[in-house]
């Protein structure tokens, strides 16, 4: 497939990138943003959680020409060599790299990611603090993000960055925007703080947990943004809400994951949809009035209810292979990583050729959702060149 004779983008103000947490699952967001990237349809606005938070920021804080090489950084650093190189890769094989690399992930961490706390009774019982409360460090990450991700770029640059976290003694989910505040690793590590596993990040005077176990697709930070203008807003979904029966414990606790990380998505989006498309439709009767109806305050309140943008909202959604289990997200075996990458940037690819953002949309529409079916196979597999 040529990139070059594919579509791109027409006529939007923005283009917004919205990437869920996933933990190992985000190099398939990796593959999407190249295959993007290489046909100039690159984001204004990138609204992530967790694993999305990273590759955002990464993205967001790298010159146009880095950001794939940052990436594949990145994914190379933190990914595991595979125990049996050069068997056939077969589900079986690809199973065991997935064991294997889900074992020694949580019993030696990941480089340049996080790694495992000494035996601390604090750790435990509640005697220590918030900030050791968990099973591993993650300085790794910290140190990682100072090496690849210029943050001056990030809260100047051409790229909003968004990224969720959930404050730990409010329950509430509390966005960090660039475009409002200065943004910092402590925001980025704090959107990644998935408990227990991880520690919280105090920011200011308050302390943050992983955006994910709030709400692991920050969907709504783009649909709710003001002024509204034209958007074509990508959502890369890494956990599927629709899925077969579970037959086993690990399938049951696979497909749990699957509806807990996604399910909040598909609500904000209904709810979206169904009151922008009314102010839509609002707007459009109030412009077909005379005008000394108009001029009626009460009409006119009416009127400046209705919206006459337009957002085309185009899901992406990771394909579940065989050989994953319940641990997918901590699976980062190399064979793994590369696979996701792959899929990302030929889903990409599929996109891009289908471009459904082109077709006209009745006028009485704000919201389009456009769902490309998951692809099953790599028919064009990327040579990430992991260093």
């Amino acid at each position: 497939m040529e990139l070059s004779k594919l579509p791109t983008k027409t006529a939007f103000e923005r283009v917004a990138f919205v990437f869920q947490g996933g933990g190992a699952l985000g190099a398939y967001q990796a593959g999407v943003f190249q295959a993007m990237s290489e046909r100039d349809l690159t984001p204004d606005w990138i609204a992530g959680t967790s694993i999305g938070a990273i590759n955002g920021a990464i993205i967001a804080g790298n010159k146009p020409e880095n950001r794939v090489d940052r990436l594949k950084e990145f994914w190379s650093t933190v990914s595991e060599t595979d125990l049996f190189q050069g068997l056939k890769e077969t589900d079986v094989t690809q199973n065991v790299h997935s064991f294997l690399s889900v074992l020694q992930s949580m019993l030696m961490g990941r480089p340049g990611f996080f790694s495992p706390r000494s035996v601390n009774p604090a750790a435990v019982f509640p005697t220590g603090s918030a900030e050791t409360a968990s099973f591993y460090d993650t300085g790794p990450l910290r140190k990682t993000l100072e090496q690849l991700v210029d943050f001056e770029l990030i809260n100047e640059g051409p790229i909003r960055l968004s990224v969720g976290a959930v404050n730990i003694t409010k329950g509430t989910l509390k966005y960090f925007d660039s475009k409002t505040e200065h943004l910092t690793p402590d925001h980025i590590l704090a959107s990644s703080a998935l408990p227990p596993g991880f520690p919280a990040v105090r920011i200011g005077d308050d302390l943050y947990w992983d955006g994910g176990i709030y709400s692991n697709t920050p969907i709504e930070m783009v649909l709710e943004d003001v002024p509204r203008v034209n958007t074509l807003c990508l959502m890369l979904s890494l956990f599927n809400p629709a899925g077969a029966e579970p037959k086993s414990i690990g399938e049951a606790e696979e497909r749990h994951k699957d509806i807990v990380y996604a399910t909040r998505m598909q609500e904000h989006v209904r709810t979206y949809r169904r009151f922008h498309n009314l102010r839509r439709t609002l707007r459009s009767v109030y412009a077909l009035l005379p005008e000394d109806v108009k001029n009626n305050p009460e009409i006119q309140e009416l009127g400046e209810i209705g919206y006459e943008t337009t957002m085309h909202i185009v899901q992406l959604i990771y394909p579940e292979k065989r050989w994953e289990s319940c641990f997918k997200d901590a699976d980062f075996s190399k064979t793994s990583i590369k696979e996701r990458w792959s899929l990302g940037y030929q889903d990409a690819c599929r996109l891009l050729e289908w471009a459904p953002w082109q077709n006209p949309v009745p006028r009485h529409i704000g919201v389009v959702v456009h769902t490309m079916k998951p692809s099953t196979d790599i028919k064009e597999a990327n040579d990430l060149s992991f260093r």
